[in-house]
């Protein structure tokens, strides 16, 4: 990698490298020149402006000072430089300024805001400075400042000055504040009103009047640079800071370029790993939808979209509200707080969701909040679980526990029962015997016989059931099966008015069985639906093979069988016939799994059951 850097460096012209560092050189000269000269007129142009505002301030507070003193009736002639030397005192508290004065036109220092220099002259630069101010009418605008020799005993060697031309107040303004006075005086008859009505101001006043309205001097301010010295240096210093920044950032392209292949791969790799992820995300075996921190949905993997009977190109960038079931959508709807509250750290439920086919689901959701590493919400993440068959293995399992604990109460309870009956059995004879021929006694003696042996064969069929099945295997043809038990029920169909239809593959496998149990078995589901057909019907009875299975499915137009009643009819003793005992498909169904197979039943009213066998094959 060293070799390869160094030769791209060779292959570079010399020339090319410094016309780049003049360039860069260029650029950095002119950039710093022009950033100095910025900054030193911001800060000049701040200077003059409170410069500007003081004298302002100054010159304000000495005309109200003065038109003051005359509506109080004092002479002109009061001591106008001891208020303006209040004045000055006044503005040099603020913050950066040295010296406030007023100068006339011989250079002496009428007011300062150093009571000490009061009556002393200022220097020669000093006044050529005041003097070089335009003579004429008074401009409020028109300012002068320069950086020279300071006045004051800050110790500074140099310092920011503005000058500007002084007249406490013009003839004009005296005559607008006569007027104003005798606006306000009109009503009264004092002496002052009658003054102000026909002389502005008194006679004696007037000379007086006349020459300090045209009297004009200097005022001069004298600010502290050391902010403006400070902003210079601190440009100096960016100026500095920015030719290195510039220059490392010339550097930085210039190493940019050479890494630019390496960048390309590096997105080449990057795109690879982004595909591989997408590619896992989608081939997981549980459903992942994601939302942003906007609560739209972000992703939405294959499992989910089979899960949810969506597209991701569809849902993508829309609300989960729109276009999932509302329960996924509220398993959606979660917060941080949400999660805090669950101990798992996740939002955990189950639900039942019909997918696309129609087949109920048992899903069950994990919801999780996505938090940034500020701690703010990202978004939300939902694992979906189909649990369909682990609920199923369960209800087995609890179906055959429980039918394990009835079959062991059974056989206890038929025992007890067998000797019982037989001495109820052999009483009911001898009294029989005893009785005259056809008499009511005897009939009543033979009915009671008859209960008992009826009760002794449910027994029987009890035991049957509880007791563990001896099977004896052999190598059986599932249409001979089929073919003989329909055998025994077709005079039962034709009485009942039942067309019997039989559907065999060809070729079909043998299976491992005992066949006296699978002709018990199918002999019970032909007869169950030819009773379920009391108007007339059709059995249909097909024989196939699907994998490594053979499939028996009985198909009946009867009566057909409630949902509610759906998740009972294998268990013992339910019947909905009136002279059933219940045990005709608890049977059927353990014969079936003691052979390795299984039997589902899938009924609706007034159209019809179906009924599906699987056995292994061979």
């Amino acid at each position: 990698m060293r070799y390869i850097k160094g030769q791209r460096l060779a292959l570079v012209s010399p020339w090319v490298l410094a016309a780049a560092c003049a360039l860069l050189s260029l650029i950095i000269g002119v950039f710093a020149v022009n950033n100095y000269r910025r900054e030193k007129s911001l800060m000049t142009d701040g200077l003059l402006e409170r410069g500007a505002t003081l004298i302002r301030f100054v010159t304000s507070g000495a005309r109200a000072s003065f038109l003051d003193g005359v509506r109080k009736g004092l002479p002109p002639v009061w001591k106008w430089s001891e208020h303006m030397q209040e004045i000055l005192e006044h503005a040099a508290e603020h913050p950066g300024v040295h010296f406030l004065a007023i100068v006339d036109a011989s250079g002496n220092i009428l007011a300062s805001s150093a009571s000490e220099k009061v009556g002393t002259r200022v220097d020669d630069e000093t006044l050529t400075f005041i003097g070089s101010i335009a003579q004429g009418v008074y401009d409020q605008g028109r300012f002068r400042y320069r950086v020279g020799g300071s006045l004051s005993e800050s110790g500074n060697a140099t310092a920011f000055q503005v000058a500007a031309l002084f007249v406490p107040i013009g003839k004009r303004e005296l005559e607008l504040q006569g007027s104003r006075l005798n606006s306000l005086n009109r009503g009264g008859e004092g002496m002052m009103g009658r003054m102000m009505k026909y002389h502005l101001f008194p006679p004696e006043w007037s000379d007086e009047l006349e020459r300090v309205s045209l009297q004009k001097y200097g005022i001069l301010v004298e600010l502290d640079l050391a902010e403006f010295n400070k902003a210079v240096r601190q440009q100096f210093l960016q100026i500095v800071i920015l030719s290195v920044v510039l220059l490392l950032v010339g550097i930085g392209g210039w190493l940019s370029l050479l890494t630019l292949e390496g960048l390309k791969g590096s997105q080449s790799r990057l795109s690879r790993i982004r595909a591989f992820r997408d590619l896992l995300i989608s081939s997981l075996p549980i459903g992942l939808i994601v939302t942003d921190s906007k609560g739209k949905i972000v992703l939405c993997n294959q499992f989910a979209e089979q899960i949810a009977s969506v597209a991701e190109n569809e849902v993508v960038g829309l609300i989960p509200e729109d276009v999932l079931a509302p329960e996924l959508a509220l398993a959606l709807n979660m917060d941080i707080a949400d999660q805090k509250k669950s101990p798992a750290g996740s939002v955990q439920r189950e639900i039942i969701l019909p997918d696309a086919q129609g087949v109920r689901r048992t899903l069950q959701l994990n919801s999780l909040c996505i938090v940034e590493s500020e701690g703010a919400h990202a978004g939300v993440m939902l694992l979906i679980q189909d649990l369909s068959q682990v609920k199923s293995l369960e209800e087995e399992l609890r179906r055959s526990e429980r039918m394990a604990a009835l079959g062991k109460m059974a056989a206890g309870v038929a025992h007890e029962l067998r000797n019982p009956l037989s001495s109820i059995k052999g009483l009911a004879i001898l009294l029989k015997s005893r009785f005259q021929e056809k008499s009511t006694d005897q009939e009543t003696a033979d009915i009671l016989v008859q209960e008992v042996e009826r009760l002794n064969r449910s027994i029987g069929e009890l035991l049957d059931y509880a007791r563990p099945q001896k099977l004896i295997k052999a190598d059986v043809h599932p249409e001979e099966v089929v073919q003989k038990a329909v055998s025994l029920i077709r005079m039962d169909a034709e009485s009942e008015g039942v067309r019997v239809e039989i559907q065999v593959e060809a070729d079909l496998p043998v299976v491992q069985a005992d066949q006296d149990k699978l002709n018990q078995v199918f002999l019970n589901l032909f007869l169950n639906s030819i009773q379920a057909m009391e108007h007339g019907g059709r059995l249909d009875i097909r024989v196939a093979t699907q994998g490594r299975n053979v499939l028996f499915t009985v198909k009946d137009t009867g009566c057909g069988v409630n949902k509610k009643d759906l998740p009972r009819v294998f268990d013992p003793y339910f019947t909905t016939k009136p002279e059933g005992t219940g045990l005709g498909l608890a049977m059927s169904v353990k014969i079936i799994e003691e052979h390795g197979g299984t039997i589902t039943f899938e009924s609706e009213p007034d159209v019809g059951t179906t009924v599906v066998v699987s056995l292994p094959c061979m």
